[in-house]
């Protein structure tokens, strides 16, 4: 399913882009700066973003650490229709985002908090036991003594 944006959030998103280049100087915003100013979810800007080059309506300028949103030709935002192109798209990246939110907790309760000190104090009791347990073996013979040698 391919997503198109729409007339109206073409705009929007081409004037968070000029006004959060206006505030930082000239320089590009990248596409959580946009979302962030118009409370879109990340991944819905992507999406559009997306749709807006393909339209030649903005251009991507990817560096090696960042993505940034530039304005190449507002008047291809005349293209675009003026049906609304969210369709319940954002509704399912929000109830994505939220599943992988919970995968994470998930993810950072195991390694934090009591499963890992149990498992830590479970390991820790295994080799006391073992250090218990552990007697060394007696030498084969005193390095340090001659052959014939009895002390």
């Amino acid at each position: 399913m391919e997503v198109r944006a729409s007339y109206a959030e073409g705009h929007l998103l081409v004037a968070a882009s000029r006004v959060l280049s206006h505030r930082q100087s000239g320089r590009p915003p990248t596409e959580d700066e946009i979302a962030q100013l118009i409370s879109v979810s990340r991944e819905w800007i992507g999406v559009l973003v997306s749709s807006l080059e393909k339209a030649g309506v903005v251009r991507v300028l990817t560096g090696p650490f960042e993505s940034r949103v530039e304005v190449l030709e507002h008047l291809a935002l005349e293209k675009l229709s003026k049906a609304a192109s969210t369709a319940g798209v954002e509704d399912d990246l929000k109830e994505f985002a939220a599943k992988k939110r919970e995968e994470e907790e998930k993810l950072r309760s195991l390694f934090t908090g009591e499963a890992l000190s149990r498992k830590e104090k479970e390991k820790m009791g295994k080799l006391a036991d073992q250090f218990k347990g552990y007697k060394p073996k007696p030498p084969k013979c005193a390095p340090f003594l001659k052959d014939g040698e009895d002390d």
